[in-house]
């Protein structure tokens, strides 16, 4: 059996010699995105492949996602390693052979990649538990992320079902190629998507003062809520309001009667989201009094905050240290107000993410959700090999607090 440090040298051997499998399969789904929701033939390929390592995956409800589990059942229960494989509606500008061949869809988020490291991890691990080294893991292959609704999604299809705890990681491309950042405590922002429907007596545009000025009305409410909202809740803690869009009217010489607005709300604790959502619906009466008009303020998906357990962010670390060296650990400083769906995951047992560094010299520096962004492939066995040393270290149980 392989003990000690060798295990570490053992998994960098092998995710090195996995690396070209790895960009393959990152390549093959970066060149055939699929939607949130329409994970269909992502689902199929990852399964073939994971069939093709001799193990047997469990698909999620709808054909969409799957997970499959290394190493003997036992009653301290698996190390989740979870990957997101959903693409997001962005017209690709990537110039490589593998860029999408989907109109108006890419994986404009890294999640290609996050599915080739998780599939990355699941090789070490199988020939590591082939090899006489504990282990005790589960892959789970998530759709739904973008909408965060794959979280969910995979918990009622049975993916935590024996899970004791779960790790997963993040591409950044602020970060250079062989660096990781971890962080304990919160890591990403909770998100609420709110929809804003007001109505009233629309008319003419020479006579607005016969009508409920309904595109003055929506005006109002987003000068107020940008203003106030901050201004309701502890400067210390961040709150980030964005109105995405407003719809109303279709005539120049027309004062409409109804608009609609939708947009999200960040935060990073509950308290600060109800004092934010307590100021948006007193100027939500406020300025229907004003304007004699209706406002139905809705509050629609809700995405947890992900709360990094202090254990399991201390696994990460310390298998990033073994594998990369203390310096190329880097703490981060703050958490992101993105959102991210892993937090249902998180919510039910203990669990962690980091960021993986995939920014190289040529490739990897264009921010998320933009149509040239893509990866320094050299990422990917880097992000492999701490996702599956951490798993060892859970089921070895070498990562208790230190």
């Amino acid at each position: 059996m392989i003990t000690g440090e060798a295990i570490s040298d053992r998994v960098s051997k092998l995710a090195r010699s996995g690396a070209i499998k790895m960009r393959e399969v990152r390549r093959y789904l970066h060149r055939y995105p699929e939607l949130s929701g329409y994970e269909y033939r992502t689902t199929e390929f990852l399964g073939e492949i994971i069939r093709d390592l001799g193990l047997e995956p469990t698909i999620a409800e709808d054909s969409r996602g799957l997970f499959v589990d290394i190493g003997p059942e036992k009653d301290l229960g698996r190390t989740a390693i979870r990957a997101d494989v959903d693409a997001l509606p962005i017209q690709t500008s990537v110039q490589h052979e593998y860029a999408s061949g989907t109109d108006q869809v890419m994986h404009a988020c890294g999640h290609d990649a996050h599915a080739a490291m998780a599939y990355g991890a699941a090789v070490i691990l199988n020939e590591m538990a082939n090899e006489g080294v504990p282990v005790n893991a589960r892959i789970i292959f998530q759709p739904e992320e973008e909408t965060s609704r794959g979280g969910l999604h995979m918990i009622r299809s049975g993916a935590l079902q024996g899970v004791h705890s779960a790790i997963a990681l993040h591409v950044d491309p602020t970060r250079p190629v062989g660096t990781i950042g971890v962080r304990e405590g919160a890591f990403t922002a909770g998100c609420d998507v709110f929809q804003v429907e007001m109505s009233g007596q629309g008319g003419h545009g020479a006579r607005p003062h016969l009508t409920g000025d309904l595109v003055g009305a929506a005006a109002q409410w987003v000068m107020d809520v940008y203003r106030r909202v901050p201004r309701s809740t502890d400067a210390r803690d961040a709150v980030v309001l964005n109105v995405g869009s407003i719809h109303s009217g279709n005539a120049a010489n027309v004062v409409p009667a109804t608009a609609t607005m939708h947009g999200s709300l960040r935060t990073l604790s509950n308290e600060s989201a109800q004092q934010a959502k307590d100021m948006m619906a007193e100027i939500s009466r406020s300025i229907a009094t004003m304007h004699h008009c209706r406002i139905d303020l809705d509050f629609g998906q809700h995405t947890p905050p992900v709360i990094n357990d202090p254990q399991i962010s201390r696994c990460l670390r310390n298998a990033g240290q073994e594998l990369l060296g203390e310096s190329n650990v880097r703490d981060i400083a703050q958490p992101s107000m993105g959102a991210e769906d892993f937090s249902f995951i998180a919510q039910q047992v203990p669990a962690a993410m980091f960021r993986l560094g995939v920014a190289g010299i040529d490739l990897g520096s264009e921010p998320l959700h933009t149509p040239k962004f893509d990866i320094d492939e050299s990422s990917l066995p880097i992000g492999a090999s701490v996702l599956a040393l951490a798993a060892i270290r859970r089921t070895s149980g070498d990562c208790q607090d230190q």
